[in-house]
């Protein structure tokens, strides 16, 4: 599976995609191949509380000469010009053009992805992106420049596959792709999500799924817009998933208000199962669409699941073309998969627990045969490093059958994998002492006004 991951985000890395890009619509037909897509279009100059549609863009031409020689061809890089730059033609010093000029001494190699433009337009000037490298050698004097760039109306596409469950309780999973031909913070992610939901189709789930590919902000922000409200009721949480290869540790940020269930089923599997992982509060991952889902009106609890190493230098090759399936670890990308499936596991089994029963127990007696053991300084027993956390888990756990205590809940006050103690639960309903109440999750009423 980890190699199936690395080998689709490979192919899906073929396409110059952005906000509003030719190549947009074959990378959306290979992902068909794959999942049902269902798509909604926004053209270019909608607006929504002051986010623009841009048009599409393309590059004809990016020369820069000197002394009547060609030095550099940055139409040869798929971000060699910066997005959305306008059109210039005239010669300048050298002082000037580096004005121009986007490069970092730290990753001489590398073409950086100037992307500010397309989220704002009406800022746009013009740049070229070059290697360090290239932009070493150049000496003083004066240069030719040759952009020429091309605007048109085109339509921002998002699309998303829905699995229907029983409940029309839906959970969101959001992706981008407006990063073009890149692997970590781009398309291994879609990736993950793509195999992710193969294995959902494949189970009787009680949550409803939806996948949401698209641009960054605009597309969730443009989306959400077009919702009725009924939909927007429906959405009860969801996680923004990105840079799952780099070898960091996972990161999970909190929902905005840090109380929602899937902070709790990301705080189980983080401390028992995945225990270098890290827990940060709101907006303290790499930062993305989870301010979208969250804004005012909508308020849908939102996680970002990433592997940013720093806010704001998130791995080596962030934002360039050395963002590459080959700089990716198998191990990384297919620990990103396990995680969410854990954490829908969590959040499709939780249950609260009634019981059948008055008094204590005797688990050890072989009618139940429930007892975990404890140490005894007078028995070997040879058991393992948390025997004492089960064993202080049963000193409670009877009280813990009132029905006010869920499966998650319990599993994260003695800080046990949730799996292993929704297992032993069931013997207890198996043996007719429990019965079993799904934990669904709740969808709070959100006052809407009208739109500015």
């Amino acid at each position: 599976m980890k190699n199936e991951i690395l080998k689709l985000a490979k192919e899906l890395c073929q396409f110059s995609t952005g906000v509003v890009a030719d190549e947009n619509i074959g990378l959306f037909k290979r992902i068909e191949k794959e999942i049902e897509l269902k798509y909604i279009e926004f053209k270019s100059g909608s607006t929504f509380n002051g986010w623009l549609v841009p048009k599409n863009w393309r590059v004809k031409k990016a020369n820069i000469f000197k002394d009547g020689k060609l030095l550099f061809n940055a139409a040869l890089n798929h971000i060699g010009v910066a997005r959305y730059s306008k059109s210039f033609s005239g010669r300048m010093s050298l002082t000037e053009l580096k004005r121009h000029l986007v490069t970092n001494p730290n990753l001489p190699n590398s073409t950086i992805f100037h992307c500010a433009w397309q989220y704002r337009p009406w800022d746009a000037d013009w740049a070229i992106s070059m290697p360090y490298k290239v932009f070493k050698r150049l000496s003083s004097g004066f240069y030719d420049i040759e952009l020429i760039t091309e605007y048109s109306n085109g339509k921002m596409i998002v699309a998303y596959c829905d699995i229907k469950g029983k409940s029309n309780k839906t959970i969101i999973f959001n992706t981008n792709n407006c990063h073009p031909k890149m692997a970590n913070d781009g398309f291994a992610g879609t990736a993950v999500l793509i195999r992710l939901f193969q294995w959902l189709k494949k189970r009787k789930n009680f949550y409803s799924y939806k996948l949401i590919i698209a641009p960054e902000h605009l597309g969730s922000i443009f989306f959400l817009s077009s919702l009725k409200k009924k939909e927007l009721k429906n959405m009860v949480c969801g996680i923004f998933e990105e840079m799952p290869g780099n070898n960091a540790n996972a990161k999970v940020t909190k929902t905005f208000n840090g109380d929602h269930i899937i902070d709790e089923a990301f705080k189980n599997i983080f401390r028992t199962k995945y225990k270098k992982s890290e827990i940060v509060e709101w907006r303290k991952g790499a930062g993305n669409d989870e301010t979208v889902w969250e804004s005012p009106g909508y308020e849908i609890p939102f996680v970002e699941l990433t592997r940013c190493e720093n806010q704001f230098e998130p791995f080596k090759y962030y934002h360039t073309d050395n963002d590459t399936v080959e700089n990716l670890s198998k191990k990384k990308v297919g620990e990103f998969l396990m995680i969410l499936q854990d954490v829908i596991d969590i959040l499709e089994n939780d249950q609260k627990i009634f019981r059948k029963f008055d008094g204590l127990l005797c688990l050890s007696n072989p009618k139940f045969n429930l007892y975990k053991e404890r140490k005894d300084p007078a028995i070997e027993k040879n058991l393992g490093d948390d025997s004492e956390k089960w064993g202080h888990l049963l000193d409670c756990l009877l009280r813990y059958f009132n029905g006010k205590h869920s499966i998650l809940e319990i599993a994260n006050i003695h800080d046990l994998y949730f799996k292993d103690l929704y297992d032993y639960i069931l013997e207890f309903k198996k043996k007719n002492l429990v019965r079993l109440v799904f934990n669904e999750i709740e969808k709070k009423e959100i006052k809407s006004f009208k739109k500015i």
